[in-house]
């Protein structure tokens, strides 16, 4: 009897998850829900992965970027669900600010940080000029620190869209010609190609004249790479489809 309760009790000691398998969770929690547009589950991610950033400071960088990613997403999939998005941005912008403090050459986090400053540069007309600054700032370092990552790339390209179209269909294009490699066992970022195939699907659909068979097609390919994905099934696809009548 004594063997056996040593033995349940090594098994609870044994069980209890780390910080690193906690924050691993809450990265495959803020993933998937990101794309299926599941706003609950994308608070509890953040709510978990900000226990780990206060649990682990060795964690903290990835920890808040992993909140951040899941508070972004959140607000992103607000406007998707019309919900007003600005308490999750805020939220999202202090998380990647907390990310950066804690790792400042974490170049994924000031991608991310230029995107939520170039969104309040429309949403926050009273500080513009301070929103326009701060991106230029996140996204130069970002292209610093690591020119060929794909999310930074990707950040790249959608500021390009308004003043450089060209330029940025090149970075989309060359994106989206790469193989999306998922890391689920690694904390690090590792989403993107995704992203900018979606990216320019719409582009391509938004092109003057319209390219409706090749942004139907790569709107089909960000599927086949993250099935489920709601702005995709829900909100392009039915453009795409108005726009072949």
């Amino acid at each position: 009897m004594r063997k056996m309760i040593c033995a349940v009790l090594l098994f609870a000691c044994t069980s209890v998850p780390t910080p690193s398998s906690r924050l691993l969770g809450a990265k495959a929690k803020a993933m998937k829900a990101g794309y299926t547009a599941d706003l609950a589950a994308l608070a509890d991610a953040a709510r978990e992965a900000q226990a780990v950033a206060a649990a682990d400071p060795s964690l903290a960088a990835l920890a808040h970027y992993w909140a951040g990613y899941a508070l972004w997403q959140r607000a992103v999939n607000d406007v998707n669900r019309k919900v007003d998005p600005a308490a999750d941005r805020a939220a999202a912008l202090a998380e990647f600010d907390a990310a950066l403090a804690a790792r400042e050459s974490f170049a994924d986090a000031h991608a991310l940080a230029a995107w939520l400053h170039g969104w309040l540069w429309a949403a926050d007309p009273d500080n513009k000029d301070a929103h326009q600054k701060a991106l230029v700032a996140h996204l130069t370092r970002a292209r610093e620190l690591e020119p060929d990552n794909p999310r930074v790339l990707w950040e790249a390209a959608y500021v390009l869209q308004v003043r450089d179209k060209e330029r940025a269909l090149k970075i989309l294009d060359d994106l989206v010609g790469r193989a999306d490699r998922p890391a689920p066992q690694s904390l690090e970022p590792d989403w993107g190609i995704p992203e900018a195939t979606m990216l320019l699907a719409y582009n391509r659909l938004n092109a003057e004249p319209p390219d409706v068979a090749r942004a139907e097609a790569l709107a089909h390919r960000a599927l086949e790479l993250r099935p489920g994905w709601y702005y995709v099934e829900s909100i392009l696809m039915p453009l795409i489809d108005a726009k072949k009548h």
